[in-house]
């Protein structure tokens, strides 16, 4: 049965764990009523984190025996800071912020979900362009110099034998800043995740999709791609392995749920209310990404995100260091 949403979801007994939960990973932490605790960075308003609150909306968290407080940030350098630091002992975290930590030394663990790549690179109807060939010499709008989205359409341009180096770079921002930017084409095409590119229909624009890592026509990238993943420190998860299985056995729910096309209705309405979208729009993101999460990852996989992400650090990030293959292992 669905739950109204909240920042604190309150469960069951803590004996379904047989732990209590380390705060930084060296106190143990437990209300009166001996319930396990754990808090989680989460990134507000965003579709990347619609697990976490599938998770809490329909108990999934109590089922699992834990009370979940949740802390918003609104970056995801924030949010591995504040796990590195101890203000959380769970997160959301993307490769391009994440890896780079544990490339440092960081004592990060990878823990499913695991969101797929999540990136689209599109046009105007009325821009004239046609396919990724006619980008050559054109400007591309990205989130921000260096970010994943310009990793994208770098290599997509790759992909399809174009020079990444031919087209300018141009940050725009996301979301209100990248719809003025395509709209007054102040550049030729840009890069969005599918909440982005939702939003730039919602507001009137007529979208040309030149290419989705969702509908297999971005190239590699698309193919190998990994847009999030949750995290917690390899010292907190020796210390509480039943929390942190809690934690992905409640996720895995909630990516199960989604994925199943029988909670449109009821998913719709809350990417809606997530979002603060329009059901219309919430409906045009449930469709293209409600099977974007995954609760495993191969070596293979991590591997090639890491050589991406990393470049020449790849070697750095070894696998049966830093991934949590699926609930149930490492503990």
């Amino acid at each position: 049965m669905s739950r109204s949403r909240r920042t604190i979801t309150m469960v069951g007994a803590v004996a379904a764990l047989g732990v209590l939960v380390a705060c930084s990973g060296t106190e143990s932490v437990t209300a009166d009523d001996g319930v396990a605790s754990v808090t989680v960075g989460n990134m507000n308003s965003n579709s990347l984190t619609f697990p976490l609150l599938v998770a809490q909306d329909e108990g999934f968290f109590a089922d699992a025996g834990l009370r979940v407080e949740t802390v918003n940030s609104v970056s995801g350098p924030e949010l591995t800071a504040a796990l590195i630091g101890g203000t959380t002992q769970i997160a959301v975290g993307t490769p391009e912020n994440v890896m780079p930590a544990m490339a440092q030394g960081q004592d990060i663990l990878a823990i499913p979900p695991f969101g797929q790549l999540d990136m689209s690179l599109v046009t105007l109807k009325d821009s004239g362009i046609e396919n990724i060939a006619e980008l050559a010499g054109k400007q591309v709008g990205v989130v921000q110099r260096g970010s994943f989205s310009e990793k994208f359409a770098r290599s997509v341009l790759a992909d399809h034998g174009i020079d990444p180096d031919s087209v300018t770079y141009v940050a725009v921002g996301s979301g209100a800043t990248m719809e003025p930017a395509v709209r007054n084409h102040k550049v030729d095409a840009t890069v969005g995740a599918t909440s982005t590119i939702a939003l730039l229909e919602q507001h009137g624009l007529d979208v040309h999709t030149l290419a989705s890592s969702l509908d297999g026509t971005g190239g590699e990238a698309g193919t190998f791609g990994m847009q999030t993943l949750w995290t917690t420190t390899g010292a907190f998860q020796q210390q509480n392995p039943g929390v942190v299985n809690g934690f992905c056995t409640a996720m895995k729910r909630a990516g199960a749920w989604i994925s199943d096309d029988a909670n449109r209705e009821a998913g719709v309405q809350k990417l809606s209310t997530l979002l603060a979208v329009p059901e219309e729009t919430a409906e045009k993101i449930w469709n293209r990404t409600h099977l974007s999460w995954t609760y495993q990852v191969d070596q293979e996989k991590w591997n090639k995100v890491s050589e991406w992400i990393l470049e020449e650090n790849k070697s750095e990030l070894p696998y049966a260091d830093h991934v949590m293959a699926e609930c149930g292992e490492q503990q």
